[in-house]
């Protein structure tokens, strides 16, 4: 089981991380897997691991489909399910991802184990020419 200390770490290989959001893992309270979602910013954000990033998740073959936007000073990276949740719900609603939680377990599995393969590439990528590698 993925836990938020090891997306930061898997991140940080690329650059300094000033603010993160990382939302995986088993629930304390509810004892559910979480689906993933991951929101951060680099304290100085490259062209090429920005690319190198979008490389890894446009050519990631998992279980879940996987989303990673940076058009936005915060970068996201989640399933394309969860993506589309948040888009569909109430902006004001907090419940999404224990909403998804309580209704599918089997991927909420499915994409944890997906992230821990994802995030290997991601680490592997060239900082100075953004290949994933």
């Amino acid at each position: 089981m993925i836990e938020a200390r090891d997306v930061a770490d898997a991140l940080s290989v690329h650059g300094v991380i000033g603010w993160y959001r990382i939302a995986v893992g088993r629930s304390v309270l509810s004892g559910l897997v979480s689906p993933p979602m991951i929101v951060w910013r680099y304290l100085e954000p490259s062209a090429a691991v920005r690319r190198g990033i979008s490389e890894c998740v446009e050519g990631f073959s998992g279980a879940v489909e996987w989303v990673f936007n940076c058009e936005h000073r915060n970068w996201t990276l989640m399933p394309a399910k969860v993506r589309d949740a948040y888009a569909k719900a109430d902006p004001t609603y907090v419940n999404v991802l224990a909403d998804l939680a309580a209704s599918d377990q089997d991927f909420c599995l499915a994409a944890d184990a997906d992230l821990v393969l994802l995030l290997n590439s991601i680490k592997s990528i060239e900082s100075d020419s953004g290949r994933c590698v």
